[in-house]
């Protein structure tokens, strides 16, 4: 069978898309004739040359299926391109993250003909030997369909415990563009934990209850997968994926001492502060892990413990931060600002906490309500923001309505949130004016993260003219005024 995936990446983030590459991998050891239409690369090209592109590509393959991996941000962009290319009504299959959380949303979708709930190398490949054996695929696990009017809704299917038994994921999918010196590679599934505002709350859930849908690859098969592509594409750093790869001490334990033994280039990892010990940074450092990223998100004790549901206390965390820099290893931040009835004085706890456990790297990402999350029903159920709004990224705006702060307020906080951490306080009084909404402070704004990221070297002036030539691009796109 011929198969089309596409990966609608409206963000236009240039990296392997994990599930698509296992996906692939599956359906290629079954024999398929498996090809992709990615959209990375020409994201910011009219509609119709997109979906023109989609067309020729359909021409060409003549694929018998079109198998779509779609986030709950690219699902309405989903749509409008299906809409305007399946002209042929081939049978559509949309899987990932919203047909997930949002089901029902996605079946009634008039160019959806199956969705994929939950995981999906074994109920895709299940769902293709029926297609292909025109057989029935309505009882499929994990596979929802239309047939005869009628919405089959079939439940979830066991997990697959065994990890080992996928295949290697199928790099050579993806445009070399999307490959550069760094690795990224999963060695377990999920998360044992269950934040309110993130997905994994929701899988957990949805296949059984807290703790059940985290997994792990053996470490054997991981550093096997690792040495193996690091050597065909001459990685020179490796990053592993999985959101909290610290829990257990005797396979961190395992894992670097392979990893140091095959593979032994730089890397680096994330983890939860109250899962750090001095123990396992020193295997991690003596491997050559050099970057250890974890989570802050609100400098709020109470509202990290009653509202994220993340039970780490203030001094666990600056602990944890203080603990990488003394074994040796650069530290990086995850934080969130714009929450549900956040206060400025929040943000600021936020700040502070960054600047307690002295972290190297910040990031900070804007709120926002992904459907599944019990942090979107809490803002759904308290009108906190209209439902028809949307954003293509979490780094651009914020659809909350917030009580105590504007949404200026809250862009202007997210726009300085590194500046406030990196400088003395002598200067934030200054830095507070860099918060209005206004053309000088944006781009001043810019400019000073970048040299702070950056620092000063060609690559920062590379990356600041990058910034004025989209500007003068959009500037050129824009439509001219009426003249009369």
């Amino acid at each position: 069978m011929n198969i089309l995936l596409i990966y609608p990446n409206i963000n236009g983030q240039r990296q392997v898309q994990m599930g698509l590459a296992s996906i692939s991998s599956v359906l290629k050891e079954q024999g398929h004739n498996v090809a992709l239409f990615d959209t990375t690369f020409i994201i910011n090209e009219p509609f119709e040359s997109i979906s023109s592109k989609l067309r020729d590509k359909m021409d060409n393959l003549k694929p018998d299926l079109l198998l779509v991996g779609c986030r709950s941000l690219e699902f309405d962009f989903t749509n409008k391109l299906l809409k305007a290319v399946n002209n042929e009504k081939l049978q559509v299959v949309v899987g990932g993250q919203h047909p997930t959380v949002s089901p029902e949303e996605v079946i009634k979708s008039e160019v959806v003909d199956y969705i994929c709930v939950g995981e999906g190398e074994e109920a895709i490949s299940d769902l293709v030997k029926a297609l292909e054996a025109n057989g029935d695929a309505t009882n499929i696990k994990n596979i929802w369909t239309k047939k005869d009017g009628k919405i089959f809704r079939n439940p979830i299917r066991p997990l697959m415990q065994d990890l080992d038994r996928l295949p290697f994921p199928d790099y050579d999918l993806f445009d070399a563009r999307h490959i550069s010196d760094l690795g990224k590679f999963e060695t377990s599934r999920g998360c044992p934990y269950s934040c309110t505002y993130c997905i994994n709350d929701y899988m957990q859930h949805l296949y059984g209850g807290v703790g059940g849908y985290h997994r792990e690859k053996s470490v054997k098969r991981s550093v096997e997968e690792i040495a193996y592509f690091t050597k065909k594409y001459n990685f020179k750093r490796i990053f592993l994926i999985d959101e909290t790869f610290t829990i257990k001490p005797d396979r961190v334990r395992e894992f670097c001492r392979l990893y140091k033994e095959q593979v032994g280039v730089p890397f680096g990892c994330m983890t939860r502060p109250e899962v750090a010990s001095e123990d396992k940074f020193k295997w991690l450092k003596d491997a050559g892990c050099d970057m250890i990223c974890m989570g802050i998100e609100s400098g709020n004790e109470d509202y990290r413990k009653n509202v994220l549901d993340r039970h780490m206390s203030q001094q666990h965390i600056i602990n944890a931060f203080l603990l990488a820099k003394k074994i040796g290893i650069r530290s990086y931040s995850f934080n969130m600002i714009g929450l549900p009835n956040e206060t400025r004085k929040d943000v600021f706890s936020t700040i502070e906490l960054n600047r307690n456990g002295k972290v190297d790297e910040v990031q900070i990402t804007l709120f926002y309500p992904f459907k599944g999350t019990r942090l979107r029903d809490y803002a759904e159920e308290n009108n906190l923001f209209d439902e028809n709004e949307h954003l293509s990224s979490y780094y651009e705006g914020t659809i909350l309505r917030n009580p105590n702060m504007t949404k200026e307020q809250i862009m202007g906080l997210h726009r300085t949130f590194i500046i406030y951490v990196r400088s003395p306080k002598i200067f934030w009084p200054f830095i507070r004016l860099l918060e209005f909404n206004n053309a000088i402070s944006i781009n001043l704004c810019r400019l000073i993260n970048t040299f702070m990221k950056q620092g000063i070297r060609f690559k920062t002036f590379k990356i600041l003219w990058g910034h004025f030539v989209s500007r003068l691009q959009v500037m050129v796109r824009l439509p001219k005024p009426a003249t009369g």
